[in-house]
């Protein structure tokens, strides 16, 4: 299976040419994107808004051996119906085109065409068939995981396609779905554009199992949530965390952030932050050539249980051209290899933040809280506990403890520590219990199994306390954290939101 992106910008692409946003400044400079539309094998097309003849023409791809276009919803960035009509114009006029979409997106290319040609498109004898989906495949209704999908082209050379529920817009542009596509090589995509999440409960179902080789998921609205019916960073970490708990994503699934915006941060720390999540976000005209899979497992038929599989780095994709290894059964959690990340920061950085969102795309998660236990006469302290719980994913499991040694030397998921701060203060009153397990707690953080990401406080740009234990707590913090520092694989400082790294990992230049 060979997928091109012909473009994965937002409706407004990016930049937004009337912004001039330090967003849209920095990809004006880069990387430009357009509308995004996804071109597999060079004979199937995922959507194709105004943008995307235009860019398939910048690009030197031909759109001649277009058999089958699959639009998404009837909103003008997926669908420019201009294009069939200039395709009436070209050599490849004749040739069968099917044109499959929800029922208002194939009314508003009927309404465009038989205006400006003066006929109705679906007539017999026209190059056009127009194909209705519907969440379901064929049925009308419920979205089932066991209806019978689209079948596109003729036998072996044809395409099996199942439209899922999206959660995005009303009947009036679709409603809109996703599609499952799997490829005559059995190569199998999933193409999640545009949708909020979490996903319908029939689409989750339908996915399950499905080890897809590539999934396109979009991300329009970065760290600006709110934006109509989109993903941001948060709620794409936690849908690609939930495609893996559900073996939708495995080792080896490329996983690629399209329908991107000036919502987002600049380019390049977005590109920092998907990786975090084993994420990508291709440049306009990126070619993956997916090597052939194994035969398909019939869609019908149900799914074979696959473990949640957790995220891995990915590859930079070389040049336009990307091959990845077919998906392979996953390894479990606990024989991933070790991994310390130490982030630190002053009061108020985003460090905490900063840790969360490293996790965010992991099925499971043992978020450690250090803190003192909410108390009712100080509302101040429980509202700041309260708010770190609010924005902590449901699937994690959440443990109160100081025992920090028992957790790193057990296996298990990754662990998110926070903090390092408030694990010295509770010991403070006893130097000597706090020199023999903080020695500990580095040891166990050197010979740890697990992932973990533990979070700190800066203390040694501040002003000298004016009191003892003040001055005896900063010197045992800075000391502890100088020590796990040294045995981390990463260590990281956050200023005003902005993360530094300190330390590179092990692979990086």
């Amino acid at each position: 299976m060979r997928v091109t992106l012909l473009g994965t910008g937002s409706a407004d692409g990016w930049p937004n040419p009337w912004c001039d946003c330090a967003s849209c400044a920095w990809a004006r400079k880069h990387e430009v994107r357009g509308q995004t539309a996804v071109l597999v094998d060079d004979a199937l097309l995922l959507d194709c808004g105004p943008d995307v003849p235009r860019t398939a023409a910048r690009l030197g791809v031909r759109l001649s051996g277009l058999r089958h276009l699959l639009i998404s919803h009837a909103h003008p960035d997926h669908l420019g119906p201009e294009s069939l009509m200039w395709r009436s114009w070209s050599s490849a006029a004749g040739r069968p085109l099917d044109v499959v979409g929800p029922p208002a997106a194939l009314a508003v290319c009927r309404e465009f065409l038989t205006r400006w040609e003066g006929a109705d498109p679906a007539r017999e004898g026209s190059a056009l068939r127009f194909v209705p989906a519907t969440a379901g495949g064929r049925s009308s209704g419920g979205g089932s995981p066991g209806d019978d999908p689209l079948r596109l082209g003729a036998g072996d050379a044809g395409y099996l396609v199942r439209p899922l529920a999206a959660r995005h817009g009303s009947a009036s542009i679709g409603p809109a779905v996703l599609y499952d596509v799997t490829a005559p090589d059995g190569g199998r995509l999933l193409y999640g554009c545009d949708t909020a999440a979490p996903l319908p409960a029939p689409t989750l179902a339908a996915v399950t199992g499905r080890a897809y080789d590539v999934v396109l998921l979009e991300e329009n609205n970065g760290d600006r949530p709110g934006f109509g019916e989109h993903l941001d960073l948060a709620s794409f970490a936690e849908l690609v965390a939930e495609l893996r708990r559900r073996g939708a994503v495995v080792d080896g699934t490329r996983v690629l952030a399209v329908h991107l915006s000036h919502r987002n941060p600049p380019g390049d720390e977005l590109a920092r932050r998907l990786a975090l999540l084993g994420a990508q976000a291709p440049a306009d005209g990126a070619v993956l050539d997916l090597a052939p899979r194994a035969p398909l497992v019939p869609v019908r038929s149900p799914a074979p249980a696959v473990q949640p599989q957790p995220a891995t780095p990915l590859a930079p994709l070389a040049g336009f051209a990307a091959p990845a290894a077919p998906p392979t059964a996953p390894a479990s959690t606990a024989q991933r290899p070790p991994h310390r990340v130490l982030i630190t920061g002053g009061a108020r950085s985003g460090k905490s933040a900063e840790a969360e969102r490293r996790l965010l795309a992991e099925p499971a998660v043992v978020y450690v809280a250090t803190s003192a236990p909410p108390d009712a006469t100080d509302a101040e302290w429980s509202a700041r506990i309260a708010a770190h719980r609010e924005r902590r994913p449901a699937a994690w499991t959440t443990v109160e403890t100081l025992d920090l040694v028992a957790l790193l030397r057990s296996p298990g998921p990754p662990l998110l520590v926070d903090g390092v701060g408030l694990w010295v203060a509770a010991l403070l009153d006893d130097p000597a219990e706090l020199a023999t397990r903080a020695g500990e707690l580095v040891e166990a953080w050197r010979h740890t199994a697990r992932r973990v990401v533990a979070v700190t406080d800066e203390v040694g740009s501040g002003v000298v306390p004016a009191t003892a234990d003040g001055r005896r707590f900063r010197d045992a913090l800075g000391h502890l954290n100088a020590e796990l520092a040294a045995a981390s694989d990463e260590v990281w400082q956050v200023v005003t939101g902005t993360a530094i790294r300190l330390r590179p990992r092990a692979t990086d230049p």
